[in-house]
């Protein structure tokens, strides 16, 4: 009777360190993954042409070394964009769950200076559109799941021209937004004009109204010596008057 308990105590030992086995291997791939289904809500809750910055260093410059190269530069956009959603976002909420992610990955790579410090003229910076920059997020947390690093990686030769595209994309965007604030400005002060104008239109047609009320109120005022003739007397009247007068004193 001894054997059979003992032999099912086994069974149950090596049941239990096989599934503590395998929950510990899901654990250590699951908090990358589990939430990616979110990309495409948020990819919808932002508008299309929406750009985000993005300091970032290509597949093929960063080789084994890309996701470790990106790690720190991801987090950072994904906090800025985080920000521009109130607390109680859905958008921000969901965020916070990948910054979450990139925070524990990074930790878990150990220093990452010395090796962006190697690729530091490899690091370019945009401005992708929404979907653009959410496929990047997608295919970042892949290769994170998948354990595509290295410890080793010899950075390629430094470019001897900068990114000129990446710096004109930039300027054309710098410059559309000042345009774009320059007509609002325009278009403001314009509605301004006509504004001040009915103002004073107002302001007018109040004082003349009550000019009007003025005058009907004190009519005599303005008529005071309309009704009444002043009239003097005849000068010629009063002279012959008195020559008729001369004339009977003489007689």
């Amino acid at each position: 009777m001894k054997k059979p308990k003992i032999w099912i105590r086994v069974c149950v030992h090596i049941l239990l360190f096989i599934t503590l086995g395998v929950h510990s291997n899901k654990f250590d791939v699951n908090p990358v993954t589990d939430d990616i289904s979110r990309l495409s809500i948020l990819r919808q809750n932002i508008p299309k042409d929406y750009k985000i910055p993005v300091h970032y260093v290509t597949k093929e410059e960063g080789g084994m070394c890309w996701v470790k190269l990106n790690v720190f530069y991801l987090e950072e956009s994904l906090q800025d964009l985080a920000h521009k959603f109130g607390n109680i976002s859905s958008n921000r909420k969901d965020i916070s769950i990948f910054i979450q992610m990139l925070q524990e990955l990074r930790l878990n790579m150990g220093s990452l200076e010395p090796i962006m410090y190697d690729f530091e003229c490899h690091y370019r910076e945009e401005r992708w559109q929404t979907a653009r920059y959410f496929e990047f997020v997608k295919d970042f947390l892949i290769a994170a799941q998948n354990k595509e690093d290295s410890d080793d990686c010899d950075p390629p030769p430094c470019p001897t021209t900068p990114y000129t595209a990446t710096t004109e994309e930039y300027l054309n965007d710098f410059e559309t937004s000042a345009l774009t604030e320059v007509v609002e400005r325009s278009l403001l002060s314009l509605l301004f004009i006509p504004l001040l104008a009915l103002v004073f239109l107002l302001v007018w047609k109040v004082r003349s109204c009550r000019n009007e009320e003025d005058l009907q109120q004190n009519p005599a005022e303005g008529g005071l010596f309309a009704g009444t003739e002043v009239t003097a007397p005849p000068l010629d009247a009063e002279i012959s008057e008195k020559n008729m007068l001369n004339v009977i004193e003489i007689v």
